[in-house]
């Protein structure tokens, strides 16, 4: 390779392995056990630039209540069984305060501390109640599944009176607002009964009440237009046939009829709703004493059992609802259909969507779930071999091409229950992606990070081999739960779509040789596709930030994974062996990933569309920062320079880093903030304390402003649970009343 880089040593930054679940702030009703905000401290003696403003949010999984801790601290280990994914625990909200530099950078800290959080931490210790993790879920055979509010922000202005409000959101759960000053769970967007179970028996297990926590299948990265004041986000099921796709060669004549059927008109009940009356102490006394009351009771209830298990693998119960709502009322809900009338089905997931002024757009997004992402943790050489034999049969790659999904924003009339989507498809699956508000011509510009086999729902478990070391991964210090390595390289993208018809316009990718060196203008250096040297910079492209801004974008940066020696799993190289678009060849992969290709931090310039020829690319990566050996840059956020022009590099990225070992003195985490428009300098400055802790962090937003939450919204607990928990035997209803209702009383919820 022409360019000399830095060797990565194969040793990834284990201070992601852990967590603080330590919170930090001032007390308030009901956050009790919270210690100081901190102080963070300067490293070497470089000043805090004087113009950065605002709050910066950062969220990320802490584990759960019966993480294994460091003993004496609140210091955990989420991973360490070997098959959970460290995207599983309950959700930390942090926050960086620059509103007042002269008395330094304040951290605070919370816990998403919702009903079924409280569940969690009462029930742990009981065998029968308690939630366990299953991959990247945690879940309870009588309550059902925790919503662990641990991925993402959507900031929100519905109007100036109220200000600044904010969701936390998590794709399998509802979205919860929290008060941007003390950090704490306020409300549900929407009660129980506007929201629909992901399948049936995500809701209601045969012979069982229904759970108290239902699976939700939502989206991490709803939208909020600031132009109209609406939010957008999607509630969606599906058959348990798409969770189990290595097996449908069997079933493919079947869903293929049923298909045929839907493009005749032939639809089974939009929804079929069976509800158990809601009877007082006595009647149930009653009912229990007779009989032939109980022997109907029987056989209502299975009938019920057999009606949910045929409903769950029937392809009908595939569905996938728009959701807007206006801040302050009832959700509205439209179905989505295809051309012939068939439900919109999904089988991967809607992580993220974007928004335009005449468009919504939904991609089914490259991060699937599977049967194979939600198996429990297990001991023994014969467990291993049967979750290694289960995982080989039923895991799939995620799908080559993006299923994309356009909503016409004027066809949401309210008294319409079903739209109409338009179907376009890009190259090559992508998670996450954003668009230009504008859409002139109707035309939709989409910019997104076009993944390659780059699998963000695999990580390492117990049961995994290293490619380069060809030896089991079998113990604490290696990186259970961590994202497995780029098998490809990606490319960052920008494809223009019409809207009307879903014709893909043109498409633009970053380059597959090096066209960027960060001191080529000293150098005068030059790479040329000839050189054949494949770009160091677009391997595991992982998350963005970008200027908020209605215009067309410009400047988007990305972080990126690189390649790490430990993180290439045979698995993950034998699941993409075949992918359609492959760039690099699988022995160069290996060969590259030996050597290492270092996490960094770069900012992708889109050229306007009018300044470039057909054949000329829009695409030019102008600016790198490659983080030293040994460290991770991840959740970067752009914070706009204050008094600045606006423009999309006047103003600062601030990113979590980590590096070392949890034994280090400094925790192996830092934020690091950057000039956003001369990355490749390094760090302007770079803060830390002992107590700081973050373990592996997801998404960021910024607000200029924080406030106590004002707005008159709110979904009382008790009223959202009661029909569900009447349900339920007397042990849980005993929960509720005790353990779960009493926390939210101060706060009239």
């Amino acid at each position: 390779m022409n360019q000399k880089l830095e060797a990565v040593s194969g040793v990834f930054p284990r201070s992601v392995l852990s967590a603080n679940r330590a919170e930090f702030g001032g007390n308030n009703e009901t956050q009790k056990s919270k210690q100081p905000a901190l102080k963070l401290l300067v490293k070497d003696e470089r000043k805090i630039p004087e113009d950065l403003q605002g709050h910066v949010f950062i969220i990320g999984p802490v584990g759960s209540v019966n993480s294994p801790r460091q003993p004496g601290t609140e210091i955990v280990f989420p991973a360490s069984d070997g098959s959970t994914a460290l995207y599983n625990g309950d959700g930390m909200v942090y926050r960086l305060d620059f509103n007042d530099l002269a008395a330094g950078v304040k951290f605070s800290s919370a816990l998403m501390k919702t009903s079924c959080y409280y569940a969690d931490v009462t029930t742990f210790r009981q065998k029968k109640l308690k939630f366990y993790n299953l991959g990247i879920l945690r879940f309870s055979e009588k309550l059902g599944a925790r919503n662990q509010l641990n991925t993402a922000f959507l900031p929100m202005k519905f109007s100036e009176e109220e200000g600044y409000r904010l969701l936390a959101t998590w794709d399998i759960g509802r979205p919860y607002e929290i008060d941007t000053e003390t950090l704490e769970v306020i409300t549900p967007m929407g009660s129980n009964s506007e929201w629909r179970a992901m399948n049936p028996l995500m809701a209601h297990l045969p012979f069982q009440p229904p759970f108290p926590f239902p699976l939700v299948q939502s989206s991490a990265h709803p939208c909020f237009d600031f132009h109209t004041k609406e939010m957008f986000t999607v509630n969606a099921g599906r058959s348990l046939t798409t969770f189990l796709p290595q097996l449908r060669p069997e079933i493919d004549g079947v869903l293929d009829f049923l298909s045929s059927m839907c493009s005749i008109g032939l639809h089974p009940p939009e929804e079929i709703i069976i509800e158990e009356p809601i009877k007082s102490q006595e009647e149930k006394q009653a009912t229990s004493e007779n009989i032939f009351e109980k022997i109907i009771g029987f056989f209502k209830n299975l009938i019920l059992a057999i009606y949910n298990l045929l409903q769950a693998f029937n392809p009908f119960s595939n569905f996938t609802y728009l959701v807007r709502w206006d801040g302050k009322g009832n959700l509205q809900r439209w179905q989505l259909v295809q051309a012939n009338g068939c439900p919109v089905k999904i089988e991967q997931s809607l992580h993220q969507l974007a928004i335009t002024e005449d468009y919504i757009i939904l991609i089914d997004t490259a991060f699937k779930l599977l049967i194979a992402e939600l198996l429990p943790a297990g001991s023994g050489k014969k467990y291993k071999s049967v979750k290694k034999f289960l995982i080989n049969l039923i895991d799939r790659p995620q799908l080559a091409d993006n299923r994309v999904y356009i909503i016409r924003r004027d066809a949401l009339k309210p008294d319409k229950k079903k739209v109409r989507v338009q179907k376009a498809i890009i190259p090559r699956g992508t998670n996450h992606f954003i668009a230009d508000y504008q859409n002139p011509n109707q035309e939709i510009t989409l910019h997104m990070a076009n993944m390659g086999t780059w699998d963000a729902a695999e990580w390492i478990r117990d049961i995994d081999e290293s490619v380069l070391t060809s030896s089991e991964i079998d113990n604490l210090d290696k990186l259970y739960g961590v994202i497995s390595g780029p098998t490809d390289i990606s490319r960052l993208g920008c494809h223009i779509v019409n809207g009307e018809t879903g014709e893909l316009i043109r498409s633009d990718l970053t380059a597959l040789y090096e066209d960027y060196s960060p001191n080529k203008s000293e150098e005068g250096q030059e790479f040329k596709k000839e050189d054949n040297t494949y770009s160091q910079y677009t391997w595991g492209p992982a998350l963005f930030t970008c200027a908020d801004t209605s215009k067309p974008l410009q400047d988007i940066y990305w972080s990126c994974l690189g390649c790490w020696p430990e993180l290439l799993t045979k698995h993950g190289l034998e699941l993409y062996k075949n992918y359609k678009y492959r760039d690099v060849t699988e022995d160069e992969v290996i060969n590259l990933t030996k050597e290492g290709i270092q996490s960094n931090l770069l900012r992708l310039h889109i050229k306007p569309l009018t300044s470039v020829s057909e054949s000329e690319s829009r695409l030019e990566i102008q600016d790198v920062y490659q983080f030293p050996s040994n460290s991770f840059g991840t959740s970067p956020q752009f914070v706009p320079r204050a008094g600045g022009t606006g423009d999309s590099t006047d103003g600062y990225l601030v990113c979590v880093v980590h590096h070392g070992t949890y034994e280090q003195t400094d925790n192996g985490n830092e934020i690091w903030i950057f000039d956003a428009a001369n990355l490749k300098q390094g760090p302007v400055c770079q803060l830390w304390h002992p107590q700081l802790k973050l373990g592996f962090t997801v998404h960021t937003t910024w607000l200029p402003k924080i406030a106590k939450r004002t707005a008159t919204y709110n979904i009382p607990v008790e009223e959202d649970y009661q029909d569900l928990v009447a349900q339920q035997p007397a042990e849980i209803q005993e929960l509720f009343e005790k353990e779960i209702y009493p926390h939210f009383k101060s706060k009239n919820l």
